[in-house]
């Protein structure tokens, strides 16, 4: 299965000297290619649907591509409204959505920018940062495809930012919240598997995002753990827009939380999991 062209080699036959519109319309004439044939390798009846700033290939019905197109567009418009500041759209070329009819051809697909070595976690979609950006999920009832959406559409939105993967995958469990309705629910049972699974030691995995790709319930954990950080920082939304920008991931946001609040990330986990040298371990500042 061909699975990207070389987009260095693409960006070095667009010139600069191009106007804005110019360049998104070559970028887009390049991923229609692209797309066109990847649809040509998958078995079944793939197509390209386009609409004002989204380009799909799947192998969906017609009624399907048009409910999920227009749930899309809204979702772009709702994901740079709520995190203004945060989220951005800049770019050239439309976002671009691969719908797998194949749980095999997804896995086929996602596992080619994986490491070769290495056991990951399952997943129901991907942004993939890689190339020309685009998010890709097997095939789902729309119940089910709406909340991955917005979660990747915010990683798209996201990709401009040298963020952490915590707080990457925290603003997009934050927007399923809000705009997808899949609630945050804590309850002692759930509390108490966090108490249990973190420790000083692997704490560490979450702040540098291996526990995101975890085999076990660290995954889950994981991601709920974000969540609670996001939903917390998101109650003073000036803060957490001026910690966003700062944030990278070499230090796993240190630096910007001391920064924008004057605290340590590891000090926003006290509050949930108690007491405790939860820190990230950065090299760079264990020098100084």
């Amino acid at each position: 299965m061909s699975i990207n062209p070389d987009w260095n080699v693409i960006a070095g036959t667009i010139s600069n000297d191009l106007s804005d519109d110019e360049k998104h319309k070559a970028w887009q004439a390049e991923c229609m290619l692209w797309l066109g044939t990847l649809a040509k390798e998958l078995p079944g009846d793939y197509r390209i649907s386009d609409t004002e700033n989204f380009t799909i290939l799947s192998d969906e019905g017609d009624r399907y591509i048009k409910v999920f197109s227009s749930f899309l567009e809204l979702t772009r418009k709702r994901i740079l409204s709520t995190l203004k500041g945060i989220a951005s759209d800049e770019g050239f070329g439309k976002h671009v959505v691969i719908i797998f009819k194949d749980l095999d051809h997804y896995y086929d697909y996602v596992s080619a920018f994986f490491p070769e070595e290495g056991e990951f976690g399952m997943s129901s979609g991907m942004y993939i940062n890689n190339g020309y950006g685009h998010f890709v999920f097997p095939t789902q009832d729309m119940h089910y495809a709406e909340p991955i959406a917005v979660h990747e559409l915010t990683h798209a939105c996201l990709s401009h930012l040298p963020i952490p993967t915590w707080l990457n995958e925290g603003l997009a469990v934050l927007m399923e919240d809000v705009l997808a309705g899949n609630t945050l629910y804590i309850d002692k049972e759930i509390v108490a598997k966090h108490h249990q699974y973190w420790t000083e030691e692997n704490i560490q995995d979450f702040w540098s995002g291996a526990s995101f790709y975890a085999t076990d319930e660290g995954q889950e954990l994981s991601y709920h753990l974000a969540h609670v950080l996001l939903r917390n920082l998101s109650q003073n939304f000036n803060v957490l827009v001026r910690f966003t920008n700062l944030a990278t991931a070499e230090d796993s946001g240190e630096s910007a939380a001391m920064q924008a609040m004057g605290v340590s990330v590891g000090h926003l986990l006290e509050s949930f999991l108690g007491k405790g040298n939860w820190a990230p371990v950065v090299p760079q500042l264990a020098m100084t």
